[in-house]
């Protein structure tokens, strides 16, 4: 069975102050999206795509013939990003990874852990979530109360009370069968707060079409330590991630 991954590179960053594309920014003195192109490089991925956007050639420039690239020329959304990587992943049968490129921190093992759940349980797709005792800003998970399978996950902007109380959050990683995914992607509309065409809505699609539900089940991997999946969207945010970076390796800045 093939393996795909798709790095999420395209966003602006535009909270990090700086005119390098958000993924560029190093953490222990390696660009974010280099962090996690290494990983999947030392892993049985058969190809590494990464979405471009803002200054998108310099990425390029950085990664070269490592991966290829597709480009997203508006930035609409999440699950618009990964319908760009369509042509080149519609009709291939396996496994795909949708990562995000500003999060170095994340370890091989908790890949492993996802593409193994994916494939082993053939799910129609797994998230990677955590809990966190503030869950403010992220996406909240929305589980079966009976059977405990993912059958929601929900912006924090379009949540309700009740469910801005959840505690579970979305870490926008996840990994899909390919064939369900792209089946999936075309369904998901951007009438939420944002206008935007979210991934997430990916979960909701999928029931409401057969895609999953019954013996094709979505499923979440629950994360030990969220340290791995921390959010980097602001220079203080990039100083903490490099802080938990040398403590983790024990080098020194």
């Amino acid at each position: 069975m093939e393996a795909f991954a798709i790095l999420l590179a395209a966003g602006k960053g535009t909270r990090m102050k700086s005119e390098l594309p958000k993924v560029l920014h190093p953490v222990g003195g390696i660009p974010m999206v280099g962090h996690l192109v290494k990983e999947l490089e030392s892993m049985p991925v058969n190809q590494i795509m990464v979405v471009i956007g803002h200054k998108g050639e310099l990425v390029k420039k950085y990664l070269g013939t490592r991966t290829i690239y597709a480009e997203q020329a508006e930035q609409l959304g999440t699950a618009h990003a990964v319908l760009q990587c369509e042509p080149l992943l519609r009709n291939r049968c396996g496994s795909t990874l949708v990562l995000t490129g500003d999060t170095p921190l994340i370890r091989q093992s908790t890949i492993e852990r996802l593409l193994a759940a994916q494939g082993e349980g053939s799910c129609s797709g797994v998230v990677l979530t955590a809990m966190v005792h503030d869950p403010t800003g992220y996406g909240r998970i929305i589980r079966d109360p009976l059977s405990g399978e993912v059958i929601d996950i929900v912006e924090e902007k379009d949540a309700t009370p009740e469910q801005k109380r959840i505690t579970e959050i979305n870490t926008g990683i996840f990994c899909f069968d390919n064939e369900s995914l792209f089946r999936a992607l075309p369904g998901i509309a951007n009438n939420n707060a944002q206008n935007e065409f979210y991934l997430t809505d990916i979960v909701k699609v999928m029931r409401q079409t057969g895609i999953s539900g019954g013996p094709k089940r979505f499923e979440a991997i629950v994360l030990e330590n969220p340290e791995e999946v921390m959010g980097i969207n602001t220079p203080e945010q990039l100083e903490e991630a490099n802080r938990v970076f040398y403590a983790r390796t024990g080098m020194f800045a």
